[in-house]
């Protein structure tokens, strides 16, 4: 650890209070998706940054600020304002920011709140240090990650709002770099039949059937979620080769059925069915190909039932990637794990999708850390994050970019 590298991890020590005062001013002000109103934090996160002489701009409630120049690389800061609803179950107050020894209580704050608080106030002590920098820092406290980054990331890096050589972006696991990241395809099926009393015209095959008989949408969609849970049993057969974090128990792709609604009532023969799923990969998988399969399937099961009336829709649609780890920017992410842990941090892998690939899809290099763990019921009840993640993310992210762009 160089003298700068000290003065950096001592000032941002000395910040402790004020970062941990902002995160609390964060978490209480709610956010959720849906019903995705920003206006209250996106003012006052911008609010903040000018207060720190960041120049700052809002675009569609995301708040983007700069400092640095031209004259080098360019490193981008991204952490997302949204968050899940609250639900219930609460024993804390969900938008309360509550202090209990060592953890911050409230939504959103470790999923992604804690992140905003970190980049913000690493970039305030590379400018009160005054740190010349070789290039351009850019932060970004983007709104709808939750919903798959509309309007949020996606519209500011499609559209070419923000740019960037590389990003360090925060909604991951704590402890670790991560450079490996998963896919995911969320799909959609309906399938509509036709009302008839229950009992009086069940959905059996012939001769048990006349023109009257009724179409079982529920019946038909469990040969879809047969279809998938032996699409499950294949995922199970091939682990990731790169390694987790300690509290991810996962290396294997999964199906996960997460809506399902039909019928009418108890006697009435389910003329409706919707199923809602999320099929995730890990990263060395082929998800355009496990696309195919089951959109082949769709078409060969109404090829073979000509009852059937069924669309399948894809959602989110995000593709796994890997990362080189030996390029420029990913040594000064593991210099910086190196002097905030006095020891090496290697990569790991996340499947869960994150604003991550929406960068790496546009050619920005990205690595994602944060101050997640199993324990800190993120999109659950009772939310929290221990302070120390919180100020050991801010001190990532300050000598990422000290690294990268001195």
């Amino acid at each position: 650890m160089d003298n700068m590298e000290k003065t950096i991890m001592e000032k941002i020590d000395s910040m402790k209070d004020e970062i941990i005062q902002f995160l609390q001013n964060l978490i209480q002000i709610p956010s959720e998706v849906p019903p995705g109103k920003y206006k209250e934090i996106s003012k006052f996160v911008e609010s903040k940054m000018k207060e720190f002489e960041i120049n700052t701009e809002v675009k569609k409630k995301n708040i983007i600020g700069e400092i640095g120049n031209e004259n080098g690389p360019s490193l981008i800061f991204n952490a997302h304002l949204d968050t899940v609803p609250t639900y219930d179950g609460w024993t804390k107050d969900p938008h309360g920011g509550e202090i209990v020894g060592n953890k911050i209580y409230g939504r959103g704050a470790a999923d992604d709140k804690a992140c905003v608080a970190a980049e913000i106030f690493a970039t305030k002590a590379l400018i009160d240090l005054g740190i010349d920098f070789k290039g351009k820092l850019i932060i970004t406290a983007v709104i709808n990650e939750e919903i798959g980054g509309l309007l949020g990331t996606e519209y500011l890096v499609k559209d070419e709002v923000v740019k960037g050589d590389a990003c360090l972006l925060g909604d991951v696991c704590s402890d670790y770099p991560i450079a490996y990241l998963g896919g995911t395809m969320q799909m959609t099926f309906i399938i509509k039949g036709i009302r008839r009393n229950a009992q009086a015209y069940p959905d059996l095959p012939p001769p048990n059937r006349n023109k009257y008989s009724g179409i079982n949408a529920i019946g038909k969609m469990v040969k879809i979620m047969d279809f998938l849970m032996e699409l499950q049993e294949e995922l199970k057969k091939m682990e990731t080769k790169y390694p987790v974090p300690p509290d991810l128990p996962s290396k294997i792709g999964s199906v996960n059925f997460t809506l399902i609604n039909g019928g009418k009532s108890l006697s009435a023969i389910p003329d409706n069915c919707i199923l809602q799923c999320l099929i995730s990969v890990i990263p060395e998988m082929d998800l355009e190909g496990i696309k195919t399969r089951v959109l082949n399937f769709v078409e060969e099961f109404k090829n073979k039932d000509p009852d059937l009336n069924i669309k399948a829709q894809i959602g989110l649609y995000i593709k796994p990637q890997i990362l080189n780890t030996k390029s420029t920017f990913t040594k000064a992410v593991k210099k910086a794990f190196r002097i905030v842990f006095e020891e090496e941090r290697d990569f790991k892998t996340f499947i869960p999708t994150t604003d991550a690939q929406i960068f790496q899809e546009k050619g920005i290099e990205t690595i994602l850390f944060g101050p997640l763990r199993g324990e800190n019921n993120h999109h659950a009840q009772d939310e929290f994050v221990y302070i120390d993640d919180v100020i050991n993310v801010t001190k990532i992210y300050a000598l990422t970019a000290l690294n990268y762009l001195k």
